[in-house]
């Protein structure tokens, strides 16, 4: 008897582990990192710090994060391992840019050939991933570029978010302003795109984050980061916070049910901000007119 309710018990435990969703963080080593920063302190990614604001009981976070990585090299190194873990009911976040400055731009199908070998668009490693994660069963919500600590200001120059000269008389901290996504924005406005497309949610994070770091000011953000790319620990979870309030601003969001106490406490940011693209949330193949 005592055996057989153990076995029960074994078994109701191995369906929960099977009915928990994931949600799975691919990007760069913003959202994953280690070592040290250059005050001593761990480098941390905001994927890892994702984790503290959402209730283990109802979802596994799986930082999947690669440092390095570009649209490219992650669709072809890591996601070939990422997508057969995904499973029906999961959540796939995408955020992509910072390190694809030599993947062909654009969000379209476009090719080009290097050492004989065909080379697609930001957009193509973006949509293809995005289209395969959905084709599982999974829900698939793509982040644009994530926003660098580096400065400007018509008065200053600045190393990152550190002046490299004593400030002027007539400094105005009002008027530095936060680097909006590499490349003059463009895979901001290609990730939008291939949403559009694909008729997938979009969070701006972009815009979010970029707004929130210029409301708080240049020299309290600087503290978060060791370099323009790599924050510490609570630079991590300011970032992370965010992206949580993004999430919890689409219509009908599925990851309210989901959150820890951290999380709930989080306030959701203005629908500005993200994009539901008139998601088909039960549709598991890719969307007319999709470029395969």
């Amino acid at each position: 008897m005592v055996l057989a309710l153990l076995g029960m018990a074994l078994n109701l435990r191995a369906e929960d582990a099977v009915a928990k969703p994931a949600i799975f963080v691919c990007g760069d080593s913003t959202a994953k990192n280690s070592g040290k920063g250059k005050n001593g302190a761990n480098l941390v990614g905001w994927g890892t710090a994702f984790a503290e604001f959402f209730n283990p009981a109802r979802v596994v976070v799986k930082n999947m994060g690669h440092a390095g990585t570009s649209s490219l090299t992650y669709y072809n190194g890591d996601w070939p391992k990422v997508l057969p873990e995904i499973k029906i009911g999961d959540f796939v976040l995408l955020v992509f840019g910072i390190n694809d400055g030599s993947t062909p731009p654009g969000s379209s199908d476009e090719t080009e050939l290097r050492n004989g070998q065909p080379v697609h668009t930001y957009g193509w490693y973006l949509a293809k991933m995005a289209i395969s994660a959905r084709e599982k069963g999974a829900h698939v919500y793509l982040l644009t570029v994530t926003v660098r600590n580096i400065w400007t200001n018509p008065k200053v120059k600045f190393a990152d978010g550190t002046p490299i000269a004593p400030l002027p008389a007539d400094y105005d901290p009002k008027q530095d302003r936060i680097e909006r996504g590499t490349g003059n924005g463009r895979f901001t406005r290609w990730t939008k795109e291939v949403g559009q497309r694909l008729r997938l949610p979009v969070l701006d994070l972009t815009s979010l984050c970029g707004d929130k770091y210029e409301a708080l000011g240049r020299e309290q953000i600087d503290k978060f980061y060791s370099d323009h790319n790599h924050t510490y620990g609570p630079g991590a979870e300011m970032v992370a916070g965010t992206i949580v309030s993004g999430l919890k601003a689409f219509d009908g969001s599925p990851f309210v049910a989901l959150l820890s106490e951290r999380g709930k406490a989080v306030e959701a940011a203005d629908a500005k901000y993200v994009n539901n693209n008139n998601n088909p949330s039960e549709t598991t193949g890719p969307a007319q007119g999709t470029s395969k």
